[in-house]
């Protein structure tokens, strides 16, 4: 209810604004389809990439090599995804077994797994958790406006890879 409202009242304030030609906004108010110059330029632009360039249209599919900043942003959404997942997947599945959480940990103790096995899942999941922290303050570094030269994001990048990889293992070892 308050949320439709706000909206009703930004519309009148918003349309109110634009009657009156404020120049904060824009001074004239042109549709895109009735504009014959945009839509010449358009065209141009097209059969500038496509016939004469022969450029195609999605080029991150065809001609762009996976770089470091792309991988490392990847990662990132990636471990924030699969924690939040991962975070009402564990809940949801903790509440609906019958048994306290205490009787599955010693079931797997139980199990005696092999140490590679028990090692290499712990290390799977706590990467994405030390990964995404450590690249979130990156994050915030860049927020500063810290860190963005093409050389400062490389370095930043490997030094992040780097330091989450070994307070992982760190972690895992213990």
């Amino acid at each position: 209810m308050a949320l439709s409202t706000l909206r009703i009242a930004g519309r009148f304030s918003a349309s109110a604004l634009l009657r009156q030609r404020a120049p904060i906004f824009m001074t004239r108010v042109v549709a895109i389809s009735s504009n014959r110059i945009a839509i010449e330029e358009q065209k141009q632009f097209w059969e500038l990439n496509e016939v004469t360039l022969k450029r195609p249209q999605s080029p991150h599919l065809s001609i762009y090599k996976p770089q470091l900043t792309s991988v490392l942003s990847l990662i990132h959404r990636g471990s924030g995804i699969l924690m939040g997942l991962a975070l009402y997947l564990i809940t949801y599945t903790v509440t609906a077994m019958p048994h306290d959480f205490t009787f599955y940990i010693d079931f797997i103790k139980d199990l005696h797994l092999n140490p590679y096995i028990f090692t290499g899942t712990k290390f799977l999941m706590a990467f994405p958790l030390v990964y995404h922290m450590i690249n979130g303050v990156r994050h915030m570094a860049w927020d500063c406006c810290i860190g963005f030269g093409l050389p400062e994001l490389y370095r930043s990048g490997k030094f992040v890879l780097t330091l989450a990889f070994l307070v992982t293992a760190g972690i895992v070892s213990q």
